[in-house]
């Protein structure tokens, strides 16, 4: 901020009661604020230049002891309120239903978003939801990764020790009548 400006706010806060340390703490904060942006502006320009956009991978867990003709419906309750909240957040977001993991059983949705806001935000709001609060649901992870891995991942596209757990789904997907996955 250029010292012209930096006065002019100054001397309205002045004039509304601050003193004068909160004024340079406000002034202090708004640099901060301010450098941050410029840091943020950077490295979305050069997402856009050189691909790879930062996406939050949130996945949602529901609980194991749900049988096998009670999990699909839950999942797709929780999906269906979810579309409601209508997040700005979940705009051009992916999901899928999984059920395998390493441990065995385990029902879960992936879903991929285009990270706008920060991963404790995005975390926060799902748990809030009332799709959350309603559904048999138990946990939320996010992890912060780039467009290609993250959504490779929720197409299917994974490691080779996790390529037997999505034979798995798939087969189950496929028997529930499931795609691999949907657009949000």
């Amino acid at each position: 901020m250029d010292q012209e400006s930096e006065y002019a706010i100054y001397a309205i806060m002045k004039d509304n009661g601050w003193n004068p340390q909160q004024i340079c703490d406000m002034l202090y904060k708004m640099d901060i604020c301010a450098d941050r942006a410029q840091h943020v502006n950077k490295k979305l320009q050069h997402s856009r230049v050189f691909g790879n956009k930062p996406t939050c991978l949130i996945t949602i867990s529901f609980d194991k002891s749900l049988g096998h003709d009670e999990v699909v419906p839950e999942m797709e309750k929780f999906i269906r309120m979810f579309k409601e909240s209508n997040y700005k957040w979940c705009e051009n977001a992916i999901y899928s239903f999984e059920f395998f993991s390493k441990e065995g059983w385990n029902p879960h949705i992936h879903l991929v978003t285009e990270k706008n806001d920060s991963p404790s935000i995005i975390t926060k709001a799902v748990k809030r939801s009332p799709a959350y609060k309603k559904t048999n649901t138990y946990n939320v992870n996010n992890k912060v990764g780039t467009d290609k891995f993250h959504y490779d991942y929720v197409k299917g596209n994974k490691k080779e020790e996790k390529l037997e757990n999505c034979d798995k789904d798939s087969q189950f997907r496929e028997s529930k009548n499931l795609k691999s996955y949907y657009n949000l």
